[in-house]
């Protein structure tokens, strides 16, 4: 589910782009959600917690700053690396400045040009923000992507072995690969709803089965290319050996001898 954030200050006006948000949501069967429509940054940072991606609807005047939504998005793709930006504003001389600080937005919507305009480009950025991360996740499913402080990094997804949480470590995921192991801020469940190659075997474990070798499911161990181990909970046993053994079909329909 990809979040929508509106920020606009004016009562009126947000109330008319929440029903134009949710209703283009409606029209293109978007998989999305309006989380948070709010008049204030302070609140649409409070609120928006480490976003991997998200659309971004800013009005760029806030009061009495004629940037503040400028300078929202400048944080927002500082922190919410696949951050889709969009201005709605009077402000059409600060057009360039966005160009400027790099921040390139998905549209610039001008007020002046009549509330059914702004209602038509608010469907059209919805549909072309769902066709962008409609490619990046097909693309993306062969690399994954994590976090660590400001810097962004990436590993195959082939050697990707698996991932885990610890209730000694709250809010931490430990990601171990063919070559390395790190850890970062963030959850298995918004992990595994980004990368459903990856099985969820137990509550504190995501594993990419491509790299497991054996399942004993008398005693739920699974047993990883590298010898590591983990355990599948009662409830997901019968779900991974259909999984493990369709694996191993299809790896025999496609050795070496069928070619």
């Amino acid at each position: 589910m990809l979040p929508i954030y509106l920020l606009e200050d004016d009562d009126v006006q947000r109330k008319n782009y929440i029903e134009f948000i949710n209703n283009s949501i409606m029209i293109n069967d978007a998989h999305m959600k309006l989380v948070l429509a709010t008049a204030t940054t302070e609140e649409l940072f409070s609120s928006c917690v480490a976003p991997e991606k998200g659309i971004f609807f800013l009005d760029m005047e806030i009061g009495d700053n004629n940037t503040a939504g400028l300078e929202a998005a400048e944080r927002i793709k500082k922190e919410v690396p696949l951050a889709q930006i969009v201005f709605i504003t009077t402000h059409d001389e600060l057009s360039l400045v966005t160009l400027e600080r790099r921040i390139a937005p998905l549209d610039f919507i001008l007020k002046n040009k009549g509330i059914d305009s702004i209602k038509k480009s608010i469907n059209n950025d919805i549909a072309l923000a769902q066709n962008y991360y409609d490619n990046f996740a097909h693309h993306s499913q062969n690399l994954f992507n994590y976090r660590i402080g400001s810097r962004f990094f990436n590993v195959l997804m082939n050697d990707v072995i698996m991932l885990f949480t610890e209730t000694t470590a709250p809010g931490q995921v430990t990601l171990i690969t063919k070559n390395q192991r790190s850890s970062f801020s963030g959850s298995l469940s918004s992990i595994e709803s980004v990368y459903q190659n990856l099985f969820r075997c137990d509550r504190s474990y995501l594993v990419n089965l491509e790299n497991a070798v054996t399942y004993d499911s008398h005693s739920r161990i699974l047993t990883f290319i590298d010898n590591s181990t983990c355990k599948v909970s009662f409830r997901k046993g019968r779900e991974l050996l259909e999984k493990f053994e369709d694996r191993n079909v299809k790896k025999q329909k496609t050795g070496p001898h069928n070619k």
